[in-house]
């Protein structure tokens, strides 16, 4: 019996014992590679273990650190990530990052507004100095990389104007800040939409209205009538900005163009049911107001009634409240919104324009009332 328990705690140490670290510094590449994948997939668990290998193999490869350093970040581990980013810069290494990317989850995850503009400063004037031809030459870069530079110092400037238009706005300096930065980011990409978009918001902060109304309508003429999934279109976030822009300056119809296209591109997207239900009622009210807006179109485009208005209204409300309460959504200043206009709606007799089963089951059951938990009155921006 003992020795059979002697054998048994010699098996048992056996098993427990770690393998030692085998593979050497000429694995990292295939170790790097793997985890590239496994971010592009998602799978950030198993990408931070490919990369912790690569870096017990080579302590000092920075292109392991940088990308374990986006896995944990991705993975929700902000210091973690945080740590092994700042592990790029001196005193850990001889100089700073030649790339922006490091500067820019930096900033995306830092806890103060003046740490973040500082990453991103520093991240966009990097690209301004390559696009303006210091370090690598623009003829060694092909057009796809060009224009990725051009999306990073955007994303950067568009960045620091929405903090200072935000944590910083009360600051004596913002106005003029903010018109610095979208000074540069036009002259990077004067047509890009986000670009005009933030340019008419920081107008509309300023209050010059004018100013504002005619670049959101530079920015409509050129996205009118295209279909959804057009690569022309920017993408749904700054879309559904767009159409917030639009309805502050009563582009009902405007507005209605362009959440066709959201709404058929993703169905199930909460703030997009709820924007159309919005631009409905309120273009309702616009037509009770000013019953002349019937007058405009022809036979074969009709506009609709203040009625057929509200009941497409309700439709598209009573959709985005059925979508809230089964996502979860996060957004409870929407969830309030919504029930407050759809109690709006039920008071005037108001019917859904459209009711299939499942709108129906939500009606009968009055479940679009528990989105409306949220406390005090919400503004639609």
């Amino acid at each position: 019996m003992v020795k059979t328990k002697s054998k048994a705690r010699k098996g048992a140490a056996k098993v427990a014992k770690p393998a030692a670290p085998s593979g050497s510094a000429a694995d990292v590449p295939g170790l790097i590679d793997k985890a590239h994948v496994l971010l592009a997939q998602s799978n950030f668990d198993l990408a931070i273990k490919f990369l912790e290998r690569a870096l017990q193999l080579e302590e000092g490869n920075l292109e392991a650190r940088e990308l374990l350093g986006v896995a944990e970040l991705e993975e929700g581990d902000g210091d973690k990530g945080r740590e092994h980013l700042l592990r790029l810069f001196p005193p850990h290494t001889a100089e700073p990052p030649a790339s922006p990317s490091p500067y820019l989850y930096l900033a995306q995850s830092a806890a103060e507004p003046q740490e973040a503009l500082g990453y991103y400063s520093t991240a966009a004037a990097m690209i301004e100095n390559l696009q303006a031809g210091k370090g690598k030459g623009r003829a060694e870069r092909d057009a796809a990389e060009l224009e990725e530079e051009r999306r990073i110092a955007v994303t950067s400037l568009i960045a620091m104007i929405e903090i200072w238009m935000s944590d910083l706005c009360f600051e004596p300096e913002a106005s003029n800040n903010c018109d610095a930065l979208i000074a540069r980011a036009v002259s990077i990409a004067p047509n890009d939409p986000e670009v005009l978009l933030t340019l008419a918001s920081i107008r509309l902060s300023q209050s010059k209205f004018d100013e504002a109304k005619e670049t959101i309508l530079k920015v409509y003429s050129d996205l009118e009538g295209r279909d959804p999934f057009d690569p022309m279109l920017p993408g749904l976030p700054v879309r559904l900005t767009f159409v917030r822009l639009l309805l502050e300056h009563h582009l009902h119809l405007e507005a209605l163009d362009i959440l066709s296209t959201a709404r058929e591109e993703d169905s199930l997207e909460v703030e997009a049911a709820y924007l159309e239900g919005w631009a409905y009622h309120l273009r309702g009210e616009a037509v009770d107001a000013d019953p002349t807006l019937l007058a405009a179109g022809d036979d074969d485009d009709k506009p609709f009634t203040a009625a057929e208005n509200y009941a497409e209204s309700m439709r598209a409300l009573l959709e985005a409240a059925k979508l809230f309460t089964e996502q979860e959504y996060p957004d409870e200043g929407i969830g309030a919104h919504i029930a407050d206009l759809l109690k709006g709606l039920e008071a005037r007799g108001v019917q859904p324009a459209v009711v299939d089963e499942a709108e129906d089951d939500a009606a009968d059951e009055g479940g679009w009332e528990d989105v409306g938990e949220a406390d005090g009155d919400v503004e639609m921006a």
